[in-house]
Order: C-alpha cells, then structure tokens, then sequence
C-alpha cells in the first residue's frame, strides 16, 4: 500500500458501541443543593436577556452554556436538541452511504484513486485519476484528507454534489445520490513471498468471512502456506466492536480480545475470541498510524498484547472511550456522554495513549523528522488516562528511510517484510515477554 493512506467511501451502518451510541435510561432527578448551584446561571441568565445591548435567542444561550459545561468534561460528550435528536433517531434507522469510491491526498488534492464499478460514483461518470475539488459548492483544497471525505459521507439516498476535475478538462459539478455499498473492505496481495492484507475499516458485516477468504486465496497463491502475515491498519478509523472481536478470534484461541468499563464494577463487560485459531503458527506483522482508531486499536492492542503479533509504525490515535446517549424527559433532548472506556487483555486504557508499536518506524512525509500528529490526546479537555507513565515517542527509537529510500515506495511496508524475514521478528516478541 502506497505511504498515501486511503480512505473507502463506500458507506456502511456504522451503529456499535465502539464506532459510536448506546442508549441508556434517563437519570434520576438532581437533588436539591444542585438546584441551588444553579442559581447563579439563572441570575445571570436573567440579566443579559434585559440588559444585554442587543436582544439575546434565550434558547441558544441555554445550549451553548450546557454545551460549554459538557466539553469541560471531554470533546465527545454534548447536548443534543430536541429537533437533531429527532432527526439522529430517524437517521440510526437508515443506512449511511457513499460514493463507492476510494481516494487518497496527491500535492494537496483529493484524488479519487478506485471507483467502484458498481458504486453510484461510476454511474456518474466519476472515474479514477479523478480530483474532487469542492463539495456542495465548498472549496476542500488545503484541507485534510479527514476533513475532506467528512462531507462526501451521509445518509444512503441523500444526493450530494461534488465539483469534479478531470485532467485536460473544466471543472464539472455533478450530483451524486449516495448509496449503501458494499466496498473493498479488505485488499490482499503477495508481497515478496509473505501475504499482505490492508482492512479499510470494521463497518462492514461481512469483514470476518471476507478475511477469511482473503487467507486462503493468499495460501493458495504461496502454495499451500503462508509464511508470514501483515496487516495494515494504517488511516483504519474503525467500525463495529463485532467485528473486531471477530477478526481477533482469527488469530487467538479463544480468551480476552477487550473488556469495556465504566464507573462502577457493575458496567465491566468482557469480550471474548471463540476458540479454534485459524493459523496458529503464522508469524504476523501490524501496521498501525495516528489514523488508526477505536475497532483497529482493539486488533492491534488484542494481538500484542497476547504476544500473537509485532506492532510496527507509529503510535496510534487513542480513542479508547464510549458515548452512550441518554433520552431527557419531557422530549428536552438528549445528553450524549462518555460513560466507559476499553481495555486491552493485559488491563491497558487505550484512551488518550493509543497501541504503541514494538518496532516504531517514520513514515515518509515524516521528512526525516518525528512529526507530531493528532490524536485523541491533544484534544481540548481529552479524557485522561489513569496510567500516568511517559507513553511518548522516542525520536531515538524510530527508524527512518535513509535519504536513498524511492520516495514511490513504503518504507514501513519495507521494514514489516525484512521484521518477518529475519530473527528482528522474534526479538521483538521476546521483548514484549520481557515487558509483561
């Protein structure tokens, strides 16, 4: 895979407790000295509705101050108003779409590198080689390929115009309807003699089976047997807990994959393999980046800590915590809190720290230095991790490509290959033992 991380646009439900809600039961009225802690807000309150120099929207104060208290708390916990809370509830009962495309960032474009036959993008005339440059008439140029794709997603059945721009020719808008469709999660390929597969995310339901079928094509191709393994989780964002857990129990014989907790020991809840590991002796190799989130750190984070796989690359993004949404009475609303976070098998938050790798490689656009990137950690008010131990990473602990290094190629790819090739690969497991 190319150092230009893609992203799949295929569009898939993604309602799980990892990739995003739950519900719970509304809470308990409030006592009475928590009333008498508010007095202060009404009192102000009441006085900018009469004397501020302008007239004031009473209700917009009210959401932006209860939005203000909730982000004291972390970036992902807020209110919900009646009107979008009604509309999310009406959403979670459809699908969300795409374009059936896959694009990646080329000297600061969005360009469109797969388009799926089958996808409503192709029915468009949309091709690959394609730049999308403006979305609903917006300007994406400068933009980051995260903040880029965000608009192109939505609800399947929703159009969406997109300004494309073919090489040689004028810019042309064209209105996409988005549909639910089934992409190329999985891509696989022999690479120099080991197998190499790349999971673009965890939303799709038939992510498992897929694998699965992926191995023994890969096995058929090496003759019988696949020497080595690597997954690349680089720019996976997530997806569904399911699935996860179902793709770990590919490698593990049986045991603890996550276990997710709350506040009280009575919110733990356990996620376990099935037994019966489908290639118990296959040396693997992960590759994990900053973009790698949520579902992709609980594979990465199960199959090192359970000494079944080398991590390679860099420090992951960190998002280790869980939302559940909660109903207010009286139609008010709803309140959307952080309520637990995960844990890998040994007991480790991922929250704010991320799967650190065993063998910690820049990539290319590093240029030579360790770039600093962002993860859940360097979010305003981020929910801290109780483990208070340095969990940064060491420049002199990184390999870098030497200046030589074909800047068309991918250096940590390379450095996976040469990991399982060589006794680099068992140093690494041993270390991890040694560290347990």
């Amino acid at each position: 895979m190319s150092p230009k991380q893609g992203f799949v646009l295929a569009g898939a439900l993604t309602a799980s407790l990892i990739a995003g809600w739950s519900y719970a039961v509304p809470p308990k009225p409030i006592d009475a000295p928590s009333f008498e802690k508010l007095q202060i807000f009404a009192d102000i309150l009441t006085i900018v509705e009469t004397k501020y120099v302008e007239p004031v929207e009473t209700q917009a104060l009210i959401e932006g101050a209860l939005n203000g208290a909730l982000a004291k708390l972390d970036p992902h916990s807020s209110y919900v108003p009646p009107t979008t809370f009604t509309e999310q509830r009406k959403a979670a009962r459809r699908e969300y779409g795409g374009l059936g495309i896959e694009v990646i960032m080329e000297g600061g474009l969005i360009k469109i590198s797969f388009a799926l036959e089958e996808g409503p993008a192709f029915a468009a005339g949309i091709r690959s080689g394609d730049f999308i440059t403006a979305v609903e008439g917006e300007s994406i140029l400068g933009r980051d390929l995260d903040e880029a794709v965000e608009g192109i997603r939505g609800l399947a059945g929703d159009p969406v115009t997109v300004t494309v721009l073919t090489p040689d020719q004028e810019p042309r808008d064209i209105s996409v309807m988005r549909a639910q469709v089934r992409g190329r999660a999985i891509r696989h390929r022999v690479e120099q003699g080991l197998g190499y597969v790349v999971l673009e995310s965890f939303n799709n339901t038939e992510l498992t089976t897929d694998l699965e079928r992926a191995l023994e094509i890969l096995s058929e191709e090496l003759g019988g047997e696949i020497p080595g393994l690597i997954i690349d989780l680089r720019g996976n964002r997530g997806g569904l807990l399911t699935q996860s857990v179902s793709v770990s129990g590919l490698f593990l014989d049986g045991g603890e994959v996550l276990s997710v907790r709350g506040r009280k020991d009575i919110d733990t809840e356990r996620y376990h393999a099935e037994a019966g590991e489908l290639l118990p002796d296959m040396p693997i190799v992960v590759l994990v980046s900053p973009g790698s989130a949520s579902a992709a750190e609980i594979l990465a984070g199960s199959l090192q800590d359970r000494g079944r796989a080398v991590v390679v690359g860099r420090r992951t993004f960190g998002k280790g915590s869980v939302q559940s949404v909660i109903p207010l009475p009286g139609n008010k609303g709803a309140l959307r809190m952080t309520t637990q976070r995960y844990y890998t098998p040994s007991g480790k938050s991922i929250q704010g720290r991320g799967i650190m790798p065993d063998q910690l490689v820049s990539a290319l656009d590093d240029n030579g230095e360790l770039r600093r990137r962002i993860r859940e950690d360097s979010l305003p008010n981020a929910l801290r991790n109780t483990d208070t131990s340095d969990y940064e990473e060491i420049y002199d602990d990184v390999m870098f490509p030497p200046e030589t290094f074909p800047i068309d190629e991918d250096f940590q790819l390379r450095t996976a290959v040469d990991i399982l090739k060589t006794s680099r690969y068992q140093d690494l497991l041993n270390a991890q033992s040694d560290l347990d």
